[in-house]
């Protein structure tokens, strides 16, 4: 079971060579022919405005040849009074870290959205050759154009290809095909060293392997290879609602043992009236579920509640008695289910809305000023038999009225 407190957003971390650069010259005099520039604001801060470190030169690159001529010219130079210095080098892409894994202190941030952002479909449709600073929604809506999708996804669809894959990239698809790391058939990485390296399973895959979730440790990610599937017109999209955690966690099990039904599930917990509404301004449907948070009779505590999120992919077939329909199978999957009767909501909605669904509750919380505000995010894998344990450690720390935050949960096959 992973549980899943105040939402990673994975983001580019990457942290290359030793130690940070002393500059007494224009960085740009010291590199010659790494072209250079001043550092700008956004070096300096995340998504998670914990942290704010300065470089001292951004590097904007317009291929894996720019970012190669900065680590090899970096890590070629001997170290000393009066030579060139060694730096610590930070690729950023979209800026959500939470912590500071983007900043480069004293050092060069290398802006990976200035690499070129090409999303090229291949093989017969079996993949697309993506750029690492493409954003995911831009990979999306360029495979769309020819009825095609990667499997795996994150929850926002505004981060980095590079970033992600330098983290883990984990959504409600997981269960049933991995995070995104495990969906990648090749790299393009620009190693330390600076050597650009094409690597794959067979192909230097021990390099592929590290760098893959290896927080930028091991080089930067120029280019990747992702697999597609057809991509369907519809979701239908469900919600329900449970008063036990046992029952919750116990239905979202069920689920993902269903991969030949279920498409995508995670799970929240609802702690407020606030959390609730702010947990529904993405989902169309009308929701007419009032949980009454009194006393849970358990040491005055506020009573929680929890929601399940599953989704089934809708292709529409015309040969229904060949393939069942979206709404047979969400019927099917909810007859197997233990929540609290009536209380769940089926919608459907367009593939690409369903995936891009963050998007309106960023929109939501940027309209009251909380979208540019510290995130102090929890990010956990918690095994099963300690996931009770752990809910009622956190439900012990948070105040529950107060608390706006969400709170995922929702479990991961381990294998």
């Amino acid at each position: 079971m992973v549980l899943k407190a105040l939402y990673l957003y994975a983001a580019v971390v990457v942290l290359l060579l030793c130690s940070s650069a002393n500059f007494i010259q224009s960085p740009s005099d010291v590199f010659g022919p790494v072209a250079l520039l001043e550092p700008t604001p956004s070096a300096a801060r995340d998504f998670g405005a914990v942290v704010s470190e300065a470089p001292v030169a951004v590097m904007r690159p317009g291929s894996a040849a720019d970012v190669a001529r900065l680590l090899g010219a970096l890590s070629s130079a001997p170290a000393g009074p009066g030579r060139r210095p060694r730096a610590s080098v930070a690729a950023r892409g979209a800026g959500h870290s939470l912590h500071g894994q983007a900043q480069a202190r004293g050092g060069i941030v290398v802006e990976t959205r200035a690499l070129p952002r090409a999303v090229e479909v291949g093989g017969g449709g079996a993949y697309a050759d993506v750029g690492a600073g493409a954003l995911w929604v831009e990979v999306l809506e360029e495979c769309l154009r020819a009825g095609l999708a990667p499997r795996s996804w994150t929850d926002y669809l505004y981060l980095t290809v590079g970033g992600t894959l330098s983290n883990g990239g984990i959504s409600g698809q997981a269960f049933k095909h991995g995070p995104q790391i495990s969906n990648v058939l090749q790299l393009e990485v620009v190693t330390g060293t600076g050597e650009v390296v094409t690597c794959s399973p067979t192909q230097s895959p021990e390099l592929f392997f590290a760098v893959l979730g290896g927080l930028g440790q091991f080089g930067i990610i120029t280019r990747a290879r992702i697999p597609l599937q057809v991509a369907p017109p519809k979701v239908r999209w469900v919600r329900a609602f449970y008063d036990s955690f046992e029952t919750f966690t116990g239905d979202q099990e069920l689920l993902v043992s269903m991969p030949e039904l279920v498409d995508y599930v995670e799970g929240f917990m609802v702690l407020n009236e606030q959390s609730l509404r702010s947990s529904s301004v993405a989902f169309p449907a009308e929701v007419n579920f009032t949980p009454d948070f009194g006393s849970d009779g358990v040491g005055g505590g506020k009573k929680v509640y929890y929601c399940i999120e599953f989704a089934v992919h809708d292709f529409q077939r015309q040969d229904s008695a060949a393939a069942a329909d979206g709404d047979h199978v969400v019927e099917l999957v909810s007859g197997k289910l233990s929540f609290l009767r009536p209380h769940a909501y089926s919608v459907e909605v367009a593939y690409f809305d369903f995936l891009n669904r963050v998007r309106m509750e960023e929109e939501s919380l940027r309209s009251r000023g909380l979208w540019d505000v510290p995130h102090p995010w929890l990010n956990v894998f918690v095994p099963r038999h300690g996931a009770a344990a752990f809910k009622d450690l956190l439900m012990g720390t948070v105040t529950r009225g107060e608390f706006e935050g969400p709170v995922l949960v929702y479990p991961l096959l381990t294998d």
